[in-house]
């Protein structure tokens, strides 16, 4: 997927602090980054997401400098990284490594203290240190408690904030986190992104590495989205929270809210998930239209079901609904009588699946070939489900055909519901018969 068009906000639109061209990293002889382009502006704030492997701690390193490009060019303000001594870059950038070790007898404050050492030219005696500066990074990581403890007696947790205390302590314009939400519980973690918003109010720029959709999406400014080493996708949350991006990227169907100023995802299932759980390899077709559908179309997703949709009009509900998580939807002109390829196309996905629904629609004359392909399904055997067949006498708008087609294919063998839950009891049951047996080929 192609990196979509970013409109920059006003802090991306100052001058660039880092600018990455044609970048590509190799590590073991595989190509694990790149091709990538990337500029981040002063007083950014960039979330870096995306699957395990996709390269976010990579990238990262390259703009730390640790990791050296097999091929294009990181700058800083300009200049090649490559041009930055050791001091140099460390009174720049202050880096929260993903991983840490200390096992020698250090206090938090002495470990702190350490962020202090660019500052002092290279010396991190005690008369060289800003004592102020530590202690201002150990109270925003609400360490100060904790400042005469050694670093080996701490929790996961807790050396985790001391990491990112002592990178505060460097005072840095620019500062790069790893994961730095790895082994905070969820009042930690927000402290810690509330202490990064707050450094980016300040003036300086962030760029984190975070694995949690929702958080990134609450508090950073613009979101990077790597996929197998190459920008998927970059821009705001409304970008990037988009069921379609995080499917292709991610494999998991999502439904995306809103409460407040920024989206929200829940996952609803994974394909993983739908690959190996038997109970749903059952290929499912709704016969939809006028919205009448949309509800049993999200249970079905949210039970990991991939339903095929139509035919249904490019300006239905329901059309709407099919495309917000990818499924297949057979679309039809609005207006008018569905085209015979439509019904044809329809038809061929009814014969694919193991189950039939067909939705509480109005029927009129320009629709029946819905109930007309639904009484040859019964009739071939296959499990027809008709929603609130008792009611389609008020919903025939074609002068009894479609209540003497729901007839016809009631007698055929179609089971009448009457309600959502009951239809997806139904499909839940045929998929659990079809568990261990070879699926229907598909079209």
């Amino acid at each position: 997927m192609a990196a979509g068009p970013h409109t920059f906000t006003t802090a991306e639109r100052r001058s660039p602090v880092y600018e990455v061209r044609d970048l590509r990293v190799s590590l073991g002889g595989r190509q694990v980054l790149g091709p990538l382009d990337l500029q981040i502006h002063e007083g950014a704030f960039i979330g870096m997401l995306g699957p395990n492997g996709s390269g976010k701690t990579t990238l990262l390193r390259a703009l730390s400098g640790v990791v050296k490009p097999s091929a294009g060019e990181v700058t800083l303000h300009g200049a090649p990284l490559r041009r930055y001594s050791p001091l140099e870059l460390a009174r720049l950038v202050g880096v929260v490594p993903q991983q840490f070790s200390l096992d020698f007898g250090f206090t938090v404050s002495e470990m702190v203290a350490m962020g202090r050492y660019a500052s002092g030219g290279g010396r991190a005696s005690a008369e060289d240190v800003d004592q102020e500066a530590v202690q201002a990074a150990l109270r925003e990581t609400s360490l100060s408690p904790l400042a005469d403890r050694l670093v080996t007696e701490l929790s996961g947790g807790e050396r985790q904030r001391a990491l990112i205390a002592q990178t505060l302590a460097q005072q840095t314009p620019v500062i790069l986190l790893d994961e730095p939400l790895n082994n905070l519980d969820l009042n930690h973690q927000l402290e810690v992104m509330q202490l990064l918003n707050r450094l980016h109010e300040a003036g300086r720029t962030i760029v984190v590495v975070l694995h949690d959709l929702n958080i990134a999406a609450q508090y950073c400014q613009t979101l990077v989205l790597l996929d197998e080493g190459r920008i998927a996708a970059q821009g705001t949350a409304d970008d990037i929270l988009d069921p379609r991006v995080i499917l292709e990227v991610f494999r998991v169907r999502v439904a995306v809210h809103r409460q407040g100023a920024r989206p929200y995802l829940t996952p609803l299932w994974t394909s993983a998930h739908q690959a190996t759980g038997q109970d749903l390899a059952a290929k499912v077709h709704v016969m939809a239209g006028g919205g009448a559908a949309s509800a049993l179309v999200e249970e079905l997703v949210l039970q990991g079901f991939t339903p095929s949709v139509g035919v249904v009009s490019v300006f239905d509900s329901d059309y709407v609904t099919a495309g917000r998580y990818e499924l297949e939807v057979v679309s039809a002109p609005p207006f008018q009588p569905f085209p015979p390829e439509a019904v044809a196309e329809m038809d061929a996905l009814v014969r694919a699946s193991d189950i039939l629904i067909v939705a509480p629609v109005f029927f009129a004359p320009g629709n029946m070939d819905l109930l007309r392909v639904a009484v040859e399904t019964a009739r071939r055997g296959q499990p027809v489900v008709v929603l609130e067949a008792d009611s389609v006498a008020q919903r025939d708008l074609a002068e009894g055909q479609a209540t003497q087609l729901v007839q016809e294919a009631l007698e055929a063998g179609a089971l009448p519901v009457t309600g959502v839950g009951e239809a997806v009891t139904e499909v839940r049951k045929v998929a659990t018969s079809l568990a261990g047996r070879p699926a229907r080929p598909s079209r």
